[in-house]
Parts: structure tokens; sequence; C-alpha cells
């Protein structure tokens, strides 16, 4: 999941072409807040020393919140629904 969010989000690797810029920054933008909070669950489950501020929690949801809410006016897209596929298929090549 990281590794296709990663490859949206960058526009090197960007591997949609051709596509409607306001679609396409939408599916940057959401890859990389999608990327962001995974490494930030990530780092709340494997460090339960570390307590995490509530502000950053409440950060963190809004974040998540917002951006599923965005998520809604790109979901039908063609790229949206080929980055939802990258999400489960792992690219060989």
């Amino acid at each position: 999941m990281k590794t296709a969010s990663k490859g949206v989000a960058n526009s090197d690797t960007f591997p949609f072409g051709g596509e409607n810029h306001t679609t396409v920054t939408a599916l940057r933008f959401f890859s990389l807040t999608f990327t962001q909070l995974q490494e930030q669950r990530h780092f709340a489950d494997y460090n339960p020393a570390k307590d995490l501020a509530h502000t950053d929690a409440l950060t963190q949801v809004k974040s998540a919140e917002e951006v599923f809410t965005m998520w809604q006016s790109i979901r039908n897209e063609q790229i949206a629904q080929a980055y939802l596929v990258s999400l489960i298929v792992k690219h060989r090549g």
C-alpha cells in the first residue's frame, strides 16, 4: 500500500498520464495523506511508551475526515479505481 501510494504521490513515478489535472491533484493529495496517516498509525502501534498528544490525535482524525470527504469527488474516476487496485495488487516489473 505504501509503495503504491508513494508512486501516485510522486510526479516522477505517477502512473497515469493525460488525466484531468483536478483529479490528479486530488488523487496525489489522497495518496500522500493516506501514506502519512498509515505511518503515524504504525508509529503509535509500535511505540506504546510514547504518548500521543490529544491535539496530534485530533489533527490526524481531521486529516482522515478531510481526505475521505475529498475522496467522494474522485472515487468514480478511472484513475481512482486503478489506484485502489494498485493497493492490493503488487506491481511486478
